[in-house]
């Protein structure tokens, strides 16, 4: 800071500066540990506070140059007030569209629901034209702290309901702790469906950017981004990028919400797989494997380089994910190990398509969560479980989970091989894009167009049927790994960031891993891709390291222990104890709720979002391990509810508003009701695989429960 100042009372300014970040230091150290954590360890070498003796106004040097030129208080107020008049209460927020009927059209309770809705609502068969703000702001994102003049200003002229702070220069923040009082800022948000959201990081790049917001603002969906008003002070273009380019990613993150009808397959299948026996993979073993992985997708690139895989495959370890096991056996590879994620019943459907002397050769390493059927085809089976899964918390088994695993298989497998310790992975027909919509799968694959079991041909025919057709996406380009571009769908994009995502974070771990793509589709960034020479020059130096000891049966079977059969339904009670509870809970919050106009909705859907953002036990009492699972249970659900009536209710016009909202908390109500019996109904049967319908069920076959027409709830009342 720069010389000291006697204020006309006397004080000494700079002892007043410092008593102020005193203050703010134990404000966060109490109420946003994280950020206190950044903020006590930070050493201010590229940003200084400029006290001037003489002015009434401050100036903050960044990396030597002047931010305000010794005026940062008032320009930041005129800025501010210029947000204000650029943003009237008259001008809509243009961003994403509400969901359609479409997005909720599984039978199944819940999804009857939704989908009972958003038919209800006024703004379905209409262009849209924008959220209707009103005279509050749901959603501000402060792009830059500076000194914090403008959000103190903001913040207290304003009503928000959701604010979110984003610094990429720790520093920065750091030195606004002089300058403003923090506590009074947040104490603005402390009121019953208010939400300030910080994203404090280093960040230099536009892709650190996104990952610092990625990572600090997924929980405020649907707020940010479909309501964001964005605030750029001192126009920081880097930071700017990045956050809209995060957006888009956002935007579609409530296709990752899986909700209870999800998760009760899952769960089913899990009782049905303990209850049959079986090995689980228990721990990882430490070493360090030289051996190289590869994985192997289902991208139309395996057909152009099936013949590298064949090449190195004495000298790897191959693992088939999900649907790319057609693409190898079709050329004659039996793989390792397959790898399966998705709990449907659809995945014994597809591979008992294939050669069942060939599938027994083959040992599967399964999610707990697969269809208990899938098993019974291949030679031995190990389930994994998943660490952002609370169930193997639950049941006491967390030491024995694998982190990554999700949302696709790929994930899973290279999850599964860092843990281990293989140190090389190689990617095959991961391509996230395809040059033609025709050919968007490899040509063995059940997907593909030279599989000609029923099963397949049963795909192609639906897909002829755009009524029917689960591919009939819309398209887009990407950069492709030969300089061109690809096309892609917005699943395999969102796939393709989960990917680099994981990819990422296993790198810059304590354990070498070293990626490499050789695909023919999409570009993987942060990933080198190899040609079929680069590949291939690169194993002739591998040599003999490359046939040692590597990732196998016998390795995976040392580190296994037995399913404990009747731990599950131990636990089962105390889950429809806590899920009721948890209904119960939410259902008189919705009951007693005002739902008079726009602030009441986003203040009621805000409160509701913040409890099922964060594992929240009863006041008093600590999280219990079936708690934790009953809230993943229920939340992606009540997420859908919040997101659906959040972006409906914001669309309608003010005459069609109270139509609506009385809808949709009537529909929210019948859901939180009927959970519970419903749960009853389908965990506490005791119908063998053969019998119970549950085992035969996809993530898009009606529900055994549902009745045709809206549910029952436990009034016995439609």
């Amino acid at each position: 800071m720069g010389k000291k100042r006697q204020d006309a009372d006397g004080t000494d300014q700079t002892e007043q500066l410092m008593r102020r970040m005193q203050a703010n230091l134990s404000y966060f150290q109490k109420n946003h540990p994280a950020v206190y954590q950044m903020l006590a360890t930070i050493n201010l070498e590229n940003v200084e506070l400029v006290v001037t003796p003489g002015q009434n106004d401050v100036d903050m040097i960044a990396y030597g140059k002047s931010c305000y030129r010794g005026l940062a208080r008032e320009f930041s107020l005129d800025e501010a007030k210029g947000v204000l008049r650029e943003n009237p209460e008259e001008r809509r927020i243009q961003t994403f569209a509400p969901p359609s009927a479409d997005n909720y059209r599984k039978k199944t309770f819940v999804n009857r629901l939704l989908q009972d809705t958003i038919l209800a609502s006024p703004i379905g068969g209409r262009a849209f034209t924008g959220y209707i703000r009103g005279n509050f702001f749901p959603s501000i994102v402060f792009l830059g702290v500076g000194l914090g003049y403008h959000i103190d200003w903001l913040t207290k002229n304003a009503p928000i309901i959701n604010g979110i702070v984003i610094e990429r220069e720790p520093e920065k923040f750091a030195v606004s702790l002089y300058t403003v009082d923090w506590a009074a800022i947040c104490s603005r948000f402390a009121r019953k469906g208010r939400s300030l959201t910080f994203a404090i990081g280093k960040a230099d790049s536009q892709e650190e950017v996104r990952e610092l917001v990625s990572r600090s603002m997924t929980k405020d969906v649907p707020f940010y981004p479909f309501f964001s008003t964005y605030y750029n002070h001192l126009a920081d273009v880097e930071i700017a990028r990045g956050v809209l380019d995060t957006a888009k990613d956002l935007s579609v993150v409530s296709t990752n919400w899986i909700d209870y009808d999800n998760e009760l397959i899952r769960l089913k299948n899990t009782s049905h797989n303990f209850n049959a026996g079986g090995a689980y993979v228990a721990r990882a073993p430490g070493k360090v494997i030289n051996k190289p992985v590869i994985v192997v997708g289902s991208g139309p690139s395996i057909d152009k380089r099936i013949d590298d895989i064949k090449k190195i495959r004495d000298q790897v370890t191959v693992i088939s994910a999900g649907t790319g096991l057609g693409g190898l056996l079709g050329a004659g590879i039996i793989p390792d190990f397959q790898v399966e994620l998705d709990p449907g019943h659809v995945v014994y459907r597809f591979h008992s398509a294939f050669d069942q002397e060939l599938l027994k050769q083959i040992t599967l390493l399964a999610v707990n969560e697969v269809n208990p059927k899938v098993p019974t085809l291949f030679g031995d089976t190990f389930y994994f479980f998943k660490f952002d899964n609370g169930l193997p918390y639950a049941l006491g088994l967390e030491k024995s989970t694998f982190n990554g695993c999700n949302p696709t298989v790929t994930n899973a497998a290279l999850a599964i091989s860092h843990a281990m310790g293989v140190r090389e992975v190689y990617l095959f027909g991961t391509d996230y894009g395809f040059e033609s919509e025709d050919h968007d799968h490899a040509d063995h694959s059940i997907y593909g167009r030279k599989n000609e079991s029923d099963i397949a041909q049963r795909i192609r025919e639906n897909a002829k049927n755009p009524a029917k057709s689960i591919n009939r996406k819309k398209t887009f380009e990407v950069p492709a790994v030969n300089g061109g571009t690809v096309l892609t769908r917005g699943d395999y994009y969102s796939a393709k960031r989960s990917v680099e995502d994981l990819i990422h974070s296993l790198k810059v771990g304590n354990r070498p891993f070293d990626v490499f793509n050789c695909a023919e589709g999409a570009v993987i960034a942060g990933v080198e891709w190899l040609p079929s020479e680069d590949l291939q020059a690169r194993f002739d130096c591998l040599g003999e390291v490359a046939g040692s000891t590597g990732f196998d049966h016998d390795m995976i079977k040392e580190v296994s222990e037995t399913l404990p059969e009747s731990l599950l339904e131990q636990v089962l009670p105390g889950l429809h104890r806590e899920l009721s509870r948890m209904c119960n809970q939410f259902e008189r919050l919705l009951r007693s709720a005002r739902l008079n106009g726009r602030r009441d909705l986003c203040e009621v859907v805000n409160e509701i979002r913040q409890q099922v953002s964060e594992i929240r036990p009863p006041k008093g009492e600590a999280a219990s391990r079936a708690f934790v699972y009953a809230h993943q249970l229920l939340s992606g659900s009540v997420k859908h509810f919040l997101y659906v009536g959040l972006c409906h209710g914001m669309a309608c016009e003010n005459k069609e508003l109270n139509a609506f909202l009385q809808k949709w908390k009537e529909n929210f109500k019948a859901f939180l009701v009927e959970l519970p019996a419903h749960f009853e109904r389908v965990m506490f049967s005791k119908l063998p695989v053969s019998e119970d319908p549950w085992a035969l069920r996809t993530l898009y076959n009606p529900d055994p429960e549902f009745t045709g027409e809206m549910p029952l709830d436990s009034r016995g009342a439609k």
